[in-house]
């Protein structure tokens, strides 16, 4: 009759060493095993070794929780209702990297999913968190989710909303009690009313795949580095209003890149009805923006800061929608 390990009594160097060895889902488990394997590993992730992890939370049908590391290496646990795939495990690489993925059964997938996130934070420490809110999946629970969310982690650096369902009351709700000050997507439904209310610091990145609520007015108030918005109901006269704003230094100013959806391409002059020059093609150019990134490009439609500064505009198609897209920088040569 074997025994089990008494891995427990091993010198505490060697069991670091078999601890270190571990995949995170080891990791987990061998935590769940006592109060002492809990309180050993977490003086151990947490103080005497340095493991650049980030952590990114999801709620689709499948909620999970991931830990990338190094390398782009996925760890990636899904709880699921189905029995048929507990204890399924995956294995993918590639070259966008390594993912290790297990299912685990649940009668309560919420809730077990909610767990793991509270055994995942208390032991390792994270370089950066990301938040998946699919709306959808447990609309009824979206109240609860958020603020247990927000009892974990009062920022997070990206927040990406799902959802075919309108749902003002929950997005803002996420925006009112977690600060996001990095990338917010938005690739839900909302209302023609909603109203994006934001903290006065600029946020990096925000990006608005179907953009019916967003305005003119909303707009001119968005003050992000990145902005990119499609499906709104932006004229051509209004983005030319924008541009014009843009280069009398009345809004905007922090922009690096801008990229929005034109509902007119039969009439881009009245975008153009500003003072601009055309670049040819053959044109190369290199640029420093506001954060200091080098850019280099050729081509396009200049226009001017009254500051200097050069907004370079061209056009993209992007599926069926043209796509105005503008880059903010210094011109080096």
């Amino acid at each position: 009759m074997s025994k089990s390990f008494p891995i427990l009594k091993l010198p505490r160097l060697a069991l670091d060493e078999i601890l270190l060895t571990m995949r995170p889902f080891e990791l987990f488990q061998f935590s769940m095993t006592s109060s002492k394997s809990k309180i050993i590993l977490k003086y151990l992730l947490r103080t005497r070794v340095n493991l650049k992890y980030k952590l990114e939370v999801s709620t689709d049908n499948e909620p999970k929780i991931t830990m990338i590391g190094p390398d782009y290496t996925f760890f990636d646990c899904r709880f699921t209702s189905d029995k048929l795939r507990s204890e399924k495990t995956e294995y993918l690489e590639n070259i966008g990297g390594k993912s290790d993925r297990i299912w685990m059964y649940s009668e309560n997938v919420i809730m077990d999913w909610v767990r793991l996130f509270q055994i995942v934070m208390e032991l390792f420490n994270f370089e950066r968190h990301a938040v998946i809110l699919c709306l959808d999946t447990f609309s009824d629970q979206n109240k609860s989710i958020i603020d247990f969310i927000g009892s974990q982690l009062t920022s997070v650096n990206a927040c990406h909303f799902y959802g075919k369902i309108v749902a003002d009351q929950d997005v803002e709700y996420v925006l009112k009690n977690i600060k996001v000050p990095k990338y917010l997507k938005f690739q839900c439904k909302l209302s023609d009313q909603f109203q994006l209310k934001l903290p006065n610091n600029n946020i990096v990145r925000i990006s608005v795949s179907d953009g019916n609520w967003l305005n003119y007015s909303q707009l001119i108030q968005l003050k992000a580095y990145e902005l990119e918005i499609k499906g709104s109901k932006i004229t051509n006269v209004e983005l030319n209003a924008f541009l014009i704003s843009w280069m009398q230094s009345e809004c905007h100013q922090d922009l690096v890149h801008i990229g929005i959806s034109v509902n007119d391409p039969e009439t881009l002059d009245a975008i153009f009805d500003l003072p601009h020059e055309r670049i040819d093609n053959d044109v190369n150019r290199q640029g420093r923006t506001i954060r200091n990134e080098i850019i280099r490009m050729r081509g396009g439609f200049d226009i001017k800061r009254n500051d200097g500064a050069t907004g370079t505009i061209y056009f993209r198609m992007d599926s069926d929608q043209m796509m105005l897209k503008m880059i903010v920088f210094e011109c080096i040569v």
